[in-house]
């Protein structure tokens, strides 16, 4: 599942029948087109076991939505060149929010999956009306600046940082974002945005949006570490997104236990501002971060331990390819925690077990957002994953 939704599709972007936005066949179909490119209607009928009747069949109807578009011929040996299939980018655009204790950030995603427009502005009003209009002030804005008209936008995807209480769009996020704790998140959201929307936790589309652009490019199995206010992360098994029954898969703040520190960036915050800092959010201690300030060596001594027990907890239970660190976490402060961590991981018969890499994400815009835009998108036309 992609998140939690509320609001339907608009009824531009459904089928003839007016009952869903694409089969099971035609999602199968933009998938592949979507992640390996250009591809002829006999490497589609190939890679998706359609016959080349039925493949036909889902590729005019895909091409009289104008979700796909043909290419010039291409000549690859003997016989009659073939015609190449891709996606229409500009067909449908998703929007992404990642809404964090003191910053919202905004991505917008194409049909394709390329980024269209990424923005971030610090979080002017944490009640939830007021935050709900700044978001749709920086979407239009967006809009604007790249001329994408609205009719185009088939949803949007909100991270927010916290737990789900339940199996509806609930959360209870850290109390700096206390406006937005236990509410439904989903309409409330949808009906100020007025366009559907799935909600998540920003772990969750963080890792999401990695998989899309990050470590998933090499990685088919990780675990995400979201650094920011809070703390936790997100699952990728086999390539798909792994939420769990709540959707909290990834909660790895609680493997830590009580009394232990948590390794979040407010904690760094006050120990920083505790040796003589002043920032008054983490917006502007990360803005142009300084890993040589008084207080983070102390920050990253304290909280190791509390790492220790999460990646040896992630490497015993999941087994990943990989750990990335991510999130709000600078680059340049990552790279001083990796170093400090160890696996509990006894030798037997003088053999550890194989752990896994810790590396740092490389997504280079805000992985969260662009993880939330990708979830409208996903939801319409793709494979759930």
């Amino acid at each position: 599942m992609n998140g939690l939704p509320a609001g339907p599709v608009p009824a531009h972007f459904l089928r003839e029948d007016g009952r869903r936005s694409a089969t099971e066949t035609e999602r199968r179909i933009l998938s592949l087109l979507r992640d390996e490119g250009p591809l002829s209607r006999s490497d589609l009928a190939r890679r998706s076991d359609l016959s080349a009747q039925s493949l036909m069949r889902i590729a005019d109807a895909l091409l009289s939505r104008q979700l796909i578009c043909e290419g010039k011929p291409v000549s690859s040996g003997p016989g009659k060149p073939a015609t190449p299939l891709s996606i229409v980018a500009g067909a449908a655009f998703g929007i992404g929010f990642s809404v964090m204790t003191d910053t919202l950030s905004l991505a917008v995603l194409d049909l394709a999956g390329k980024i269209r427009f990424t923005g971030s502005a610090p979080l002017e009003d944490k009640a939830i009306q007021p935050a709900v209009l700044q978001m749709r002030a920086m979407m239009h804005s967006a809009l604007a600046q790249t001329g994408i008209s609205a009719d185009r936008i088939v949803g949007a995807g909100v991270g927010v940082t916290g737990y789900f209480i339940d199996a509806t769009a609930r959360v209870n996020p850290p109390s700096l974002l206390e406006p937005w704790a236990l509410i439904p998140l989903d309409t409330i959201l949808s009906d100020g945005l007025g366009m559907p929307v799935r909600v998540d936790n920003d772990g969750n589309v963080a890792a999401i949006g990695e998989a899309m652009l990050g470590a998933g490019r090499e990685a088919g199995r990780f675990a995400y570490l979201y650094f920011s206010a809070g703390f936790g992360g997100g699952v990728i098994l086999d390539g798909r997104h792994y939420r769990g029954r709540f959707g909290n898969a990834g909660e790895f703040a609680s493997l830590i236990p009580p009394g232990w520190p948590q390794p979040n960036l407010e904690r760094l915050r006050l120990a920083v501002n505790a040796a003589g800092g002043m920032f008054p959010d983490l917006h502007s201690l990360l803005a142009d971060f300084d890993p040589s300030l008084p207080g983070v060596e102390g920050w990253i001594e304290e909280i190791a331990p509390s790492l220790d027990l999460v990646i040896s907890g992630i490497s015993g239970i999941l087994d990943p390819d990989a750990i990335i660190f991510g999130g709000r976490v600078p680059r340049k402060l990552a790279e001083r925690i990796i170093p400090r961590l160890s696996f509990f991981n006894e030798p037997r018969r003088g053999k550890p077990r194989p752990a896994p890499l810790l590396s740092i994400s490389r997504v280079e815009h805000d992985a969260a957002a662009l993880g939330a835009a990708s979830m409208p998108l996903r939801a319409a036309f793709f494979e759930e994953e």
